[in-house]
């Protein structure tokens, strides 16, 4: 009887291992969101958000006015350092964006409470 639970155990154990993908095949690794990535998925947000009446039109161009500025700095980042951005300048720019992602969330729940 013990045997027999064991083989059983065994096979079981075996069958699962055959059947399961590899480590890396189970993991989805998502790509590195770039500063450029972040300042398109912003100003997405912020002109669905005027359009779905979350922003006010001022909103909305103060906002956009706040990520060109961030642009605008990001190229002069890169004309001083051949192209690339440092690693002080992307937490420069993340801090920035984190910023503007903030505010429009506050802009939004504001309106939604309203």
């Amino acid at each position: 009887m013990k045997k027999t639970l064991i083989l059983a155990a065994s096979l079981l154990l075996g069958a699962g291992l055959v059947l399961m993908p590899p480590v890396q095949a189970r993991h989805h690794y998502s790509k590195k969101v770039t500063v450029t990535d972040r300042q398109i998925e912003l100003t997405q947000k912020v002109e669905k958000a005027y359009k779905d009446n979350e922003l006010t039109l001022k909103e909305s161009d103060d906002l956009k006015g706040k990520l060109q500025k961030i642009k605008e700095s990001e190229e002069e980042m890169k004309t001083k350092n051949g192209g690339k951005l440092s690693y002080a300048d992307t937490n420069s720019l993340e801090k920035s964006l984190n910023s503007v992602s903030e505010k429009l969330q506050k802009k939004m729940l504001a309106k939604r409470i309203k």
